[in-house]
């Protein structure tokens, strides 16, 4: 199975890239964790194996007036497209949201922004082994069952002549007296 990044250089690259995009907007602009997250691949893109992990953050954009997130969609797109992502869907004017992917890496990028004057950003990164490699299946040993140890029998009695039989005590084995 293919190798991949680590699970903590995704979450790491992750950060670099909503840092770049954020880069792109004016100054008064802030930035407020808005979710985190680690989701299992269970429906990946490349039809790989289970055991995949996407990391992604989103951060909500302060300090930016509503009326100026056309241009903030700008400046966010053209980052992107200098920075090696395609922009896959543009929403605009209709809905204020941009999703791009970075085509060398396959990390994904959205910036969104909603009715309430909210404008989020994030970055979500492809499925990757938590360690770069899948881990190695637990090789199961089947199981080793050995017989049983056969029943000892037991000591017979020593035979018996005719003339002690009637002193044999039958209660402890036949022992004679």
């Amino acid at each position: 199975m293919t190798p991949t990044i680590t699970e903590t250089e995704a979450r790491d690259r992750v950060e670099d890239y909503v840092r770049g995009a954020f880069s792109a907007l004016p100054a008064p602009a802030g930035r407020e964790l808005f979710s985190r997250n680690r989701s299992e691949c269970t429906d990946p893109t490349d039809d790989g194996p289970a055991g995949r992990f996407e990391i992604s953050a989103t951060y909500e954009v302060t300090g930016l007036e509503p009326g100026t997130f056309p241009a903030q969609f700008d400046a966010v797109v053209k980052w992107w497209q200098g920075h090696g992502f395609t922009v896959l869907t543009d929403r605009r004017p209709t809905d204020q949201y941009v999703f791009a992917r970075n085509e060398r890496d396959g990390f994904d990028m959205s910036l969104q922004a909603n009715e309430l004057g909210k404008l989020y950003l994030g970055a979500t990164s492809p499925c990757v082994w938590p360690k770069g490699t899948p881990e190695e299946e637990a090789v199961v040993e089947p199981e080793v069952v050995e017989p049983p140890e056969p029943e000892r029998p037991r000591p017979r009695r020593a035979p018996v002549d005719d003339e002690d039989f009637g002193q044999t005590s039958w209660a402890d084995g036949g022992t004679a007296f």
